[in-house]
């Protein structure tokens, strides 16, 4: 009979020790039992840490994006334009544009600048900031920037009444009777050959047409205007465009007018600058009696004021009235507010 001892009393067994894994030669001992691995095996365990290998990713780790590229702003001040705008920088705009050079920021140049900015890939917001004038060659007055130089002597504009020996020699570049006398067949002859080469079609030689032209004539005399210039004269060039649609922000032949566009565009046949705006051509001059009103007048309507037509004589007024008509004569639907005399 078998007699054990109490429980208390026992000796404990020898714990194992806390299974491992330990090479030797090649050879994987594990509590105490030797089981053989090929070597290679043996060779990347016995190359781990000696710690816990950490959990295998989901998925297989993608390469950290590339910073996108950005756009470094011109550190050279310079002098924001848009619309409204005026001035010898705005001159310089649209001289860069190949536009017509009055040097007021309006309808025309917005367009030009926003389509100028789309083609060189720029934020399209007509402003004429940082990063345009950059694409435009530089800010005036900085490297690589500035106008155009100069042609050593002053360019003189001839448009509709001009006369003298420089609208001869654009008489003679044109191919065209030489009379000396800018009129209308001199002003249809710079319109089409303007339509032809792709420069702005207002019948105006300036810089741009000069240049296309060949050159400025520098060895010539001023030109001169005739004495005669006349409301008269204004209403019969303004009589040109009768039948062309009203076009909200026109100012030229080729986009039709709105009312003040064709005001403005007329006048400046005729060498008579005057702002974009019906509010601001209101503004340009002192009022004359409504009363006395003659052939040639602008008369405004509305306050604020808010349109401006051609007196035609006779309480009639032509304008481009409003979207949906055509540039016309007739009757002034309401009394006008102002009107003022240029000629």
């Amino acid at each position: 009979m078998t007699t054990h001892a109490p429980q208390h009393l026992r000796q404990r067994p020898r714990r194992s020790p806390r299974p491992g894994l330990q090479m030797r030669r090649g050879v994987l001992v594990a509590t105490g039992t030797a089981v053989a691995v090929p070597t290679s095996l043996g060779s990347v365990l016995a190359a781990a840490p000696a710690q816990a290998a950490p959990t295998a990713p989901t998925q297989a780790p993608t390469a950290a994006p590339k910073p996108a590229a950005v756009r470094t702003a011109p550190t050279t001040s310079v002098t924001v334009l848009r619309y409204g705008s005026r001035g010898d920088l705005v001159k310089t705009v649209q001289r860069k544009l190949s536009i017509t050079v009055d040097g007021s920021f309006g309808p025309q140049t917005l367009t030009a600048v926003k389509s100028f900015q789309r083609s060189k890939g720029l934020q399209v917001d007509g402003v004429v900031g940082p990063y345009t004038w950059a694409a435009l060659g530089g800010f005036p007055g900085t490297d690589g920037g500035g106008d155009e130089p100069t042609t050593g002597c002053t360019s003189y504009v001839v448009r509709y009444g001009s006369q003298g020996e420089v609208v001869e020699a654009a008489q003679k570049a044109l191919g065209i009777q030489v009379d000396g006398d800018f009129g209308p067949w001199t002003l249809d002859a710079v319109k089409a050959y303007q339509s032809r080469k792709g420069l702005q079609v207002d019948g105006i030689v300036g810089p741009n047409t000069w240049r296309s032209l060949g050159g400025y004539p520098c060895d010539l005399d001023a030109p001169t205007r005739p004495d005669g210039a006349t409301g008269q004269e204004v209403l019969e060039i303004a009589q040109r465009y009768i039948g062309y649609p009203y076009a909200w922000g026109g100012e030229t032949p080729e986009t039709s007018f709105d009312c003040s566009g064709l005001t403005q565009y007329v006048y400046r046949q005729v060498g008579i600058y005057i702002p974009r705006t019906s509010l601001e051509q209101s503004r340009f001059r002192a009022g004359v009696g409504l009363d006395d009103l003659r052939v040639g007048d602008l008369v405004f309507f509305y306050s604020p004021v808010h349109h401006v037509g051609i007196y035609a004589g006779d309480g009639k007024i032509l304008d481009a009235s409003k979207p949906g008509t055509t540039i016309s004569i007739h009757r002034m639907y309401t009394d006008p507010v102002k009107a003022i005399r240029l000629l």
